[in-house]
């Protein structure tokens, strides 16, 4: 098992060295000029300082653009970036950090801005791995920060401390991005949030509602997928007792057996549906029997075999993340890891001298696949060893997996 785990890892890893997806799209540099080309779309989630592209798609020859020498770049059918040179707040907003000043900390950068809306008043989005903020710029305002921040004011008297909000993007949005189609309690309920602030700066810009309401579906629209499976499940078990208790390992022989079950598939809306999480639910059998179970004599140290019995079903419930790579349009491949929580696991031990009914652990399981049209695909998936008797002490199991999956969606 260990050979096909080491296989599936080389493959899953040669995959994304070989995958490389070039899209459509543009940059302007420095002076001006618009470059169409080709440029590798990973759907940023931070904001980037450059990217690869090629002029045309069947190039080898993969170039960069940094920060420095572009002003603008995007994608066909995806993201846009601005650049800019703008204060940014570094406050930090985690709990265990939070200040207690009501001010901005201002830091002057030129970074990359992803654009949300644009029209006579423009919103943008800018994300690092510490705080996520939105800007705006319109006809007569430059480029600047929405100000929102969380501080903790404290009581002189009592020390109490409580968590307040600095909410003067609402004034800029009063005094700069306000018109006849929007109003004053509008702005007021506005929550520094993605959704909240594009549909704000959507209706600003005198866009319909039906598009509005699409425009924010769209963002926040995942995918969820219902798949039956089934295949063969290779399993392994072994037994094994503390020496000073008479008993060695017992190893029963691999099997071949039936596997089924169902899963559901959270596809996140974000990376260009490359994450997801899913939980599910898969039926485990294993029967063997023996002669095993090695009996040390106390008093001639005389090895004794003796016949035994091993029986297990359960179900296994992994809960788990998926990671997919595009090859095409139609085809992707997949890794995902996920730890398998034990549902109504029976394990029976029977021998001369000893008769366990254990009760099963947990474990951890990877696996690589490959996905067509979002409707079929196959799988290969390593379930890790586990204690099918960790309540009997000191006694030990450990029973692996590997399974071949084929599944179905079922919508």
């Amino acid at each position: 098992m260990k050979k096909f785990l080491l296989l599936t890892l080389f493959l899953y890893f040669s995959a994304i060295n070989a995958q490389i997806s070039f899209e459509k799209g543009y940059f302007i540099s420095n002076n001006g000029t618009k470059t169409a080309c080709f440029i590798k779309n990973i759907d940023w989630y931070n904001n980037p300082v450059d990217f690869k592209y090629k002029i045309a798609g069947d190039d080898t020859d993969i170039k960069t653009e940094t920060i420095a020498t572009v002003k603008e770049f995007g994608v066909e059918n995806g993201a846009t970036f601005k650049r800019a040179t703008v204060k940014i707040d570094q406050s930090d907003n985690r709990l265990e950090n939070i200040s207690t000043t009501k001010n901005p900390v201002w830091k002057e950068d030129t970074v990359f801005l992803k654009v949300l809306v644009q029209g006579k008043a423009t919103l943008y989005y800018y994300l690092t791995k510490d705080f996520a903020r939105f800007f705006y710029e319109t006809e007569n305002i430059p480029t600047e920060q929405l100000v929102f921040k969380e501080y903790l004011m404290v009581d002189d008297l009592t020390g109490a401390g409580t968590t307040e909000e600095n909410n003067y993007f609402k004034q800029q949005l009063f005094n700069n991005v306000k018109n006849e189609n929007t109003s004053e309690n509008e702005i007021k309920r506005l929550e520094y949030k993605t959704e909240s602030l594009v549909k704000y700066f959507l209706k600003y810009n005198n866009v319909d509602a039906t598009t509005i309401e699409k425009t924010i579906n769209d963002k926040n629209k995942g995918i969820f997928h219902l798949k039956a499976s089934a295949g063969v499940s290779f399993t392994s078990l072994t037994v094994s007792g503390a020496e000073s208790s008479g008993y060695q390992s017992a190893k029963y022989d691999n099997k071949t057996q039936p596997t089924f079950g169902v899963e559901g598939e959270y596809v996140f809306p974000f990376n260009k549906n490359k994450w997801s999480a899913f939980i599910g639910l898969f039926y485990q059998k294993y029967e063997d029997s023996k002669d095993y179970g090695v009996l040390y004599s106390v008093n001639n140290s005389q090895h004794v075999e003796h016949p035994s019995t091993v029986k297990y079903s359960g179900f296994s419930l992994p809960i788990g993340v998926r990671h997919y790579l595009f090859l095409n349009q139609n085809s992707k491949i997949f890794v995902n890891v996920a730890y398998a929580v034990t549902l109504g696991g029976k394990f029976t031990y029977e021998s001369k001298y000893v008769n366990l009914d254990g009760k099963a652990q947990g474990n951890f399981a990877l696996g690589l696949g490959y996905n067509f049209k979002n409707k079929i695909s196959t799988e290969i998936r390593y379930n890790a060893g586990k204690n099918l008797a960790h309540n009997y002490m000191p006694f030990s199991t450990d029973f692996s997996s590997l399974d071949l999956l084929l599944s179905y969606s079922i919508f």
